[in-house]
């Protein structure tokens, strides 16, 4: 299971790692938390989200919740934790805490929350996160093509965040690469881990 405080959140920290799950068989659920009105016509983003879970065969479920406001974190943890419960993921995949976005900030914790009885929770980057140096690598260049489609789905926001672009993509994914002897890569940081990455997610 992954969750993204925004539609093409989720794409960006870990489409890639999402599609060599999706060529393993494996069971996906995306939960995006807000409509990403403050990015655009939520209806276009909505959208957006769902042909880009469809290019990875995932479920996705869409909060709806007020970009920027997303409400109280008793309330969005108790939602999250309902969705995780009814999963039952094996891994789960969310945002860093060290990032400038207040709605990453609110996801990442409602996360750390509603999942703590998961053992394996990993966090990803986001265009406003720092770019991490260290932490759990996943090789992902027969996938690079097919993630930056996936954010190509999202093109209303391609023009706004240029690190969504084809380009931006590669970049980010080249340097992961380089630290751990691939030629793309994705990162994680680990909340909780215990298992090799497979299984559902």
């Amino acid at each position: 299971m992954a969750i993204g405080a925004h539609p093409d959140d989720i794409e960006f920290g870990c489409g890639g790692t999402l599609l060599r799950h999706a060529a393993q068989g494996v069971d996906i659920t995306m939960v995006v938390v807000s409509d990403g009105a403050l990015g655009g016509d939520p209806k276009l983003r909505s959208a957006e989200q769902i042909r880009a879970a469809r290019l990875i065969g995932a479920k996705v479920v869409m909060l709806g919740l007020s970009d920027g406001r997303l409400g109280s974190l008793a309330d969005l943890v108790a939602r999250l934790e309902q969705i995780a419960d009814e999963v039952a993921p094996d891994l789960v995949y969310s945002h860093l805490p060290e990032d400038t976005h207040q709605d990453h900030v609110k996801t990442h914790r409602a996360t750390a929350v509603a999942t703590r009885r998961q053992a394996n929770v990993l966090m990803f980057e986001s265009p406003r996160s720092p770019i991490q140096s260290t932490g759990i690598t996943v090789g992902i260049t027969e996938f690079i093509e097919a993630k930056t489609q996936l954010l190509a789905a999202h093109a209303s926001q391609l023009a706004r965040l240029p690190e969504l672009t084809d380009e931006g993509i590669r970049a980010r994914a080249r340097l992961h690469g380089l630290r751990c002897g691939d030629t793309y890569a994705e990162m994680f940081t680990p909340l909780r881990f215990s298992l090799p990455i497979g299984g559902n997610a």
